[in-house]
């Protein structure tokens, strides 16, 4: 749904642009802002970016504790995950980017959706005495699928980068600091959905870094602080994919 509206937001923008035979070139100059001192330059540009994130995650350090340790005997390695069917989407709203030669320094506003599938498609969370632990969904109803259960987290937060631009290449490394928007847990046949933010951490921070070449490219992400509340599991996401736009 994400990919669509924004392909379907790019689709709309150059269709505007050429019913009304506006120079996109020149609609670039005018979110730009350069300095010049002597021989050095630097130049500044403040708009909407919109690079996307497209990939999956595998969780590192897994344990449990307390309840979720308790848990384990019934629902051995509850937090195994399909990574396959693992998938993450990043939309980077706005960025601000300050260009000195070939270093670039950037900031920005990212949405970042983040959907983890069991490897048992049987099993799901549900809440007790406030807190989130693993429970059959099977026992709730015959007709389930067994097909796929999900728990989704959204994250809206601040990503802050460095890079070198050779050309069209660019490398880059930096980090994020974000806040848990939503939390769920989903099943599909038939449909499932409870909120549950409390099965996610309310702060997410990441160490990140990727290549890119003409706009496409490549990144990884690692989650500094756990996924889960640190008083239940220790598991940090690995996430990777591929970026457009960056």
């Amino acid at each position: 749904m994400f990919l669509t509206l924004a392909v379907l937001a790019v689709s709309a923008s150059a269709a505007f642009a050429q019913d009304r035979e506006i120079d996109l070139d020149q609609l670039d100059d005018l979110n730009k802002i350069e300095l010049s001192k002597d021989n050095a330059r630097v130049e500044t540009k403040l708009g909407l970016a919109f690079p996307m994130y497209f990939g999956t995650s595998v969780l590192s350090n897994i344990n449990y504790k307390n309840e979720w340790a308790a848990a384990e005997s019934a629902y051995p390695d509850f937090l195994d995950m399909r990574t396959a069917k693992n998938f993450v989407y990043g939309l980077q709203l706005a960025s601000l980017n300050i260009r000195y030669n070939a270093l670039e320094v950037s900031a920005g506003l990212r949405w970042t959706f983040m959907d983890f599938t069991f490897q048992d498609p049987s099993n799901t969370f549900r809440e007790v005495a406030k807190v989130w632990v693993p429970a059959p969904i099977k026992l709730e109803n015959a007709s389930y699928d067994f097909n796929k259960s999900k728990i989704h987290a959204s994250y809206f937060g601040i990503p802050l980068r460095v890079g070198i631009n050779v050309g069209k290449a660019k490398i880059y490394a930096g980090g994020s600091v974000e806040i848990l928007t939503n939390g769920y847990t989903k099943y599909k046949r038939p449909k499932d959905r409870q909120q549950a933010k409390g099965i996610f951490n309310p702060f997410r921070a990441t160490v990140e870094g990727g290549f890119a070449w003409g706009g496409l490219g490549v990144f990884v992400m690692y989650g500094l602080t756990p996924l889960f509340p640190d008083s239940l599991s220790d598991a940090r996401a690995i996430t990777f994919g591929l970026t457009l736009g960056i």
